[in-house]
């Protein structure tokens, strides 16, 4: 595989807004169907007749593919082109979209949402450089990051609250059939208004395949192997795939230190900004899963809520993201992006430990410092993706973009695994709970110790 490698100008946009509302609107329509589809399990279930521990596959296969082939993803955007990759992900997208909502059979809508997955992976890293590439001036990068970071949490909580009502009123179908208009509509205006995608030269790079497929199976096996344990508990069975799943990603160490166009360059994950941007935004995917996934079990058996009613009693998480999203950006240009994100993971860490121990079962309490919790958010991802992918080079944006992303379905599945283990022998909602706490409050050291203080700035336009 090999093709000419792009790295887009950093040129002024002509379309400042509906340029940001493509890549924002890229990021909502792969993202919508994360939560909506679990609210139509039940419904999926009764026309197949399938049990629980085959539905549970519809949403699983999803967040699989995400996170195996995001760094993959990455890195063809870095070498084919972000406009292209936005576009044919939007298509992707849009086409298991359609053939989820059409299909017969399980194995059908099984396809269709690995089809969605695939274009998740490939879409996001791809809008997220182009955000940091066509906007390299402040004040408009730290706008377009909030926009798209404001998408990405609003893409949950419309899909946690619109996917019953869309259930309820027109069947489950139309979940995944009424997002298709409007990837199609997307990726049209992708092509309109994203700049086309230039050579950088007369240079051209072979595509890694061999380190493609170690990072990829490797990322597929240990998130598998996480979500397996989360499942079913520690053992041979569900560690294995784990083990499997390292010593495939040892093997691509080895390997990309002998390849002359690695898939993973060495010079992109030595950068200090990437290396604390992904810790932190790991434990705060800790953090958000103990919030969420713990959260839920416990208000349906402390609080004795229904499933949907834990889901609305954790949307206030979504909107307080939304909400901080908005001046995330004014923040983080006026104090710097280590300061912001290091009182912004505290936040997190306090607010968490209030939820675990501070409610003294009332449910009121409780929402409130949901929200608070959910206000830490929009400055974590903000502040991170800005000085993550800002300090990479152009032409390995996608790659920092990748990998960024990637820490939070790997930190996500093995946090959810350890939390489901804890709860499984013996250990309360609680504690659990203030584990994660714990994660994020050292998170803010290493943010305050590995990110440099000054901000990070287009390497196009450095002095």
């Amino acid at each position: 595989m090999e093709s000419q490698t792009t790295a887009p100008a950093a040129r002024p946009v002509r379309h400042g807004w509906p340029t940001a509302l493509v890549l924002a609107g890229a990021m909502f329509l792969v993202l919508f169907d994360s939560l909506a589809v679990a609210t139509a399990l039940p419904d999926i279930g009764a026309e197949f007749g399938v049990p629980p521990a085959q539905l549970q596959w519809v949403v699983t296969l999803y967040s699989l593919t995400i996170g195996g082939f995001l760094v993959l993803g990455g890195r063809v955007c870095d070498v084919w082109g972000r406009r292209r990759v936005i576009v044919a992900s939007l298509a992707l997208t849009g086409t298991g979209l359609l053939l989820s909502g059409v299909a017969g059979t399980l194995a059908l809508l099984l396809v269709g949402r690995v089809m969605q997955g695939l274009g998740a992976a490939f879409a996001i890293p791809a809008a997220l450089a182009s955000a940091a590439t066509l906007f390299p001036d402040e004040p408009w990068r730290s706008r377009v990051f909030s926009v798209v970071a404001a998408a990405a949490n609003t893409a949950g909580m419309a899909g946690a609250v619109l996917g019953g009502v869309i259930t309820s009123y027109l069947g489950w179908r139309w979940v995944f059939i009424v997002v298709v208009p409007a990837a199609a509509l997307a990726a049209v205006a992708g092509l309109l208004l994203l700049p086309a995608d230039e050579p950088s030269g007369s240079r051209r790079e072979r595509l890694d395949v061999t380190g493609a497929a170690l990072v990829t199976g490797g990322l597929l096996a240990v998130i598998y192997g996480a979500t397996r344990i989360g499942e079913h508990g520690p053992g041979l069975a569900t560690v294995s795939p784990v083990l499997a799943g390292v010593l495939m990603l040892n093997a691509l160490v080895w390997w990309e230190r002998r390849v002359r166009n690695p898939i993973i360059k060495p010079s992109v994950v030595r950068s200090r900004r990437l290396v604390a941007s992904c810790l932190a935004f790991g434990a705060h995917s800790a953090a958000y899963a103990a919030v969420v996934v713990v959260g839920s079990l416990q208000l349906q058996d402390v609080y004795s809520l229904s499933a949907a009613q834990a889901g609305i009693a954790l949307a206030p998480v979504l909107l307080g993201a939304v909400i901080s999203a908005a001046p995330a950006g004014r923040l983080v240009r006026r104090y710097g992006s280590r300061r912001v994100v290091a009182l912004a993971l505290l936040l997190c860490s306090i607010t968490l430990a209030l939820v675990a121990f501070g409610t003294a079962g009332s449910l009121t309490v409780l929402v409130v410092y949901l929200v608070l919790w959910g206000l830490s958010a929009g400055p974590i991802y903000v502040g991170l993706t800005r000085e993550c992918i800002g300090d990479a080079a152009p032409e390995d944006r996608g790659l920092a973009s990748a990998l960024f992303e990637s820490t939070t379905h790997v930190g996500g599945a093995v946090s959810v695994a350890v939390y489901l283990t804890m709860i499984g022998a013996g250990s309360g909602y609680s504690s659990t709970q203030f584990i994660g706490a714990v994660v994020v409050g050292a998170s803010v050291l290493t943010t305050l110790l590995i990110m440099p203080g000054a901000p990070a700035r287009d390497p196009e336009h450095r002095a």
